[in-house]
């Protein structure tokens, strides 16, 4: 690919993902891509300028930019990457991605993201601006954990509880909602006024104007709920 990364690309991910983000990426044969656990970049070398820093998997939003200010203090590009799959599948049939950052770190990017998206070139979002992504991982992620905690209370030891302990239930609930309205403030306040120009075509998601970012519209949207929550 004439548009394929001649620098140092470094990939930082969860562990337990990098196997089959490492066998998504192997087409492309990129000489200096390494892919190593989330945190490992303070134990790395200076390297030289240029670079792709791409992440995913971060915990808080204070993560992402530490990272973010690495890849600046080491003038890299940065993208940060919400990936939803099984890695077992996804090693396959690739992962449900959404990406974000400048256009000139997008652009470098690219054939990455294409590798890593199920169904090649530009099958995925671009979610908005830098940090736009790892918000949407970290909304998926207060989603999903009630549910995973619930499964605990219903079906303790693998089997139906008699009573299942609907004040733990809905404890779990509130849990969320007052875990999911922070984080959506964080992220207006880091995103607020800047202007969003889709990177590539794909589907407006419910329809957004062209100059929409799809995170910022996503927490706003959530933020109007939990006011009458």
């Amino acid at each position: 690919m004439n548009n394929t990364p001649v620098g140092p690309v470094l990939f930082l991910a969860p562990a337990a993902i990098l196997e089959s983000l490492q066998s998504r990426l192997n087409p492309l044969q990129l000489p200096q891509l390494m892919l190593l656990p989330l945190g490992m970049q303070t134990q790395i070398p200076d390297l030289p300028a240029g670079g792709i820093l791409i992440t995913a998997g971060h915990a808080t939003l204070d993560e992402y930019l530490q990272s973010a200010h690495w890849a600046h203090t080491q003038h890299w590009q940065h993208v940060d990457l919400a990936l939803t799959g099984e890695p077992e599948c996804a090693a396959q049939f690739g992962w449900m991605l959404a990406a974000s950052g400048t256009h000139t770190a997008l652009s470098l990017a690219c054939p990455l993201l294409d590798a890593l998206a199920p169904a090649g070139r530009n099958s995925w979002l671009h979610s908005g601006g830098p940090g736009a992504a790892s918000f949407l991982a970290l909304l998926q992620l207060i989603l999903m954990k009630p549910l995973l905690e619930s499964w605990k209370i219903i079906f303790p030891d693998g089997k139906p509880a008699p009573k299942a302990d609907l004040f733990k239930l809905a404890q779990l609930q509130t849990e969320q909602w007052q875990s999911i309205a922070p984080l959506c403030s964080h992220y207006l306040d880091f995103a607020k006024d800047r202007a969003h120009q889709t990177f590539h075509t794909q589907a407006c998601p419910f329809n957004l104007p062209a100059h929409a970012e799809p995170a910022s519209t996503l927490a706003q949207f959530i933020l109007s709920l939990t006011k009458d929550h």
